[in-house]
């Protein structure tokens, strides 16, 4: 019998942006990924209502239901475990592993937004690739960009997601056909919107914050590579 497909999750709508379908490369370097899948897997237990954010910042589990997705119930399941109530920027530190954009990437594949491809270099070095459909992602970038300029209602998701777009910096890449300047002005007033939720704002500026952080405290990341 058929494993019914995993229901997609903040994470792998952020693959399905953050990867080329020309080279199966990520449009971030290294850090800046992963502390984005780390910011996004966080934003989706927000999202889903097991943790919420206090007033100084830090994450507690509501005792809410669990959601059947292994990946955000084991995430509530670590902020439950803490001894004691941590801020979005540790949390961002702690995920930020290998390990976790692996283990993403490998979800993604599962739920068919991206295509792993392996390859040698010069017959000798493993090369992974994973490719987003073209459509697919096309689709889902102009669907941000309705968002960005106003021409559709943000939600939750599709806020939280542009958060962590902007947070990693892919906002020049996505929508390079808004000024800059431009572009930082919608993020920061999408993040600003009363009509997405207390919880959904305090997640988005706590994420944009930790992301910038980590990666500038640990120098940028390693400018790029494969997943």
């Amino acid at each position: 019998m058929n494993q019914p497909i995993a229901p997609r999750i903040l994470t792998d709508d952020l693959l399905l942006l953050a990867y080329g379908p020309d080279t199966g490369r990520p449009l971030a370097d290294t850090n800046r990924l992963q502390c984005g899948l780390a910011g996004a897997l966080i934003a989706e237990t927000v999202l889903a209502g097991l943790v919420a954010i206090d007033g100084d910042g830090r994450l507690h589990t509501t005792g809410s239901h669990r959601t059947g997705v292994p990946d955000v119930d084991g995430t509530a399941e670590r902020v439950a475990a803490e001894p004691r109530p941590r801020k979005v920027k540790w949390w961002v530190q702690q995920l930020n592993k290998r390990q976790l954009r692996q283990h993403l990437l490998g979800r993604a594949v599962h739920v068919g937004v991206l295509t792993q491809q392996s390859h040698r270099v010069l017959r000798i070095l493993p090369v992974e690739t994973y490719r987003p459909e073209p459509e697919d992602r096309e689709r889902a970038v102009w669907a941000l960009h309705s968002v960005l300029m106003g021409y559709a209602a943000p939600d939750s998701r599709s806020a939280a997601l542009l958060a962590v777009v902007g947070a990693m910096r892919l906002d020049g890449k996505l929508f390079a056909d808004v000024p800059a300047r431009e572009r930082r002005k919608r993020l920061k007033a999408l993040a600003d919107r009363d009509d997405i939720g207390r919880a959904v704002r305090q997640v988005i500026q706590s994420i944009e914050s930790a992301v910038a952080a980590v990666v500038v405290s640990s120098g940028g990341g390693d400018g790029g590579g494969g997943g």
